[in-house]
């Protein structure tokens, strides 16, 4: 006796009734690429900030995801970089949050080159070379600036 809607059945079924899985509606050619990840996203967001810097806050909102923090302090593992931590004072009053900086060019040139790796090793675009030197027009040569 089969039953009927039972879950097994209704989950492999569209609205039609046909027999299906979800792989016989994902179809991918050889050369398909990934789609970019909210890593390269925050990443590239925090190199194109230029001399003002990146909030966490910012990072949340411009790029949905949650401790900006942490992707600055895996950039900052990974590339040997330090950036600059400004504090500052919340809109409200209450408290206070960190504005990340990159310091220079040279800073800024090592993180893209990180990003550009990460893309080839995980098989997803890449910045092209006009990004790259939009991003790093947006730094000085020196690390005092």
């Amino acid at each position: 006796m089969v039953k009927k809607n039972h879950p097994a059945q209704v989950a492999h079924s569209d609205i039609r009734g046909i027999d299906s899985t979800p792989a016989d509606h994902i179809k991918q050619s050889a050369n398909h690429t990934k789609r970019t990840p909210k890593k390269h996203r925050a990443f590239t967001y925090i190199a194109s900030s230029g001399i003002n810097g990146v909030t966490e806050n910012e990072i949340l909102f411009q790029c949905r995801l949650s401790s900006g923090r942490n992707y600055v302090s895996e950039i900052e593992r990974e590339t040997g970089i330090t950036f600059e931590r400004l504090d500052e004072k919340n809109p409200d009053g209450i408290g206070s949050h960190y504005r990340y900086r990159l310091a220079c060019r040279k800073d800024a040139s090592q993180l893209l080159r990180l990003i550009n790796f990460k893309a080839k090793e995980g098989n997803y675009p890449g910045l092209s070379q006009v990004q790259v030197n939009d991003i790093l027009s947006l730094y000085s040569d020196n690390a005092t600036s």
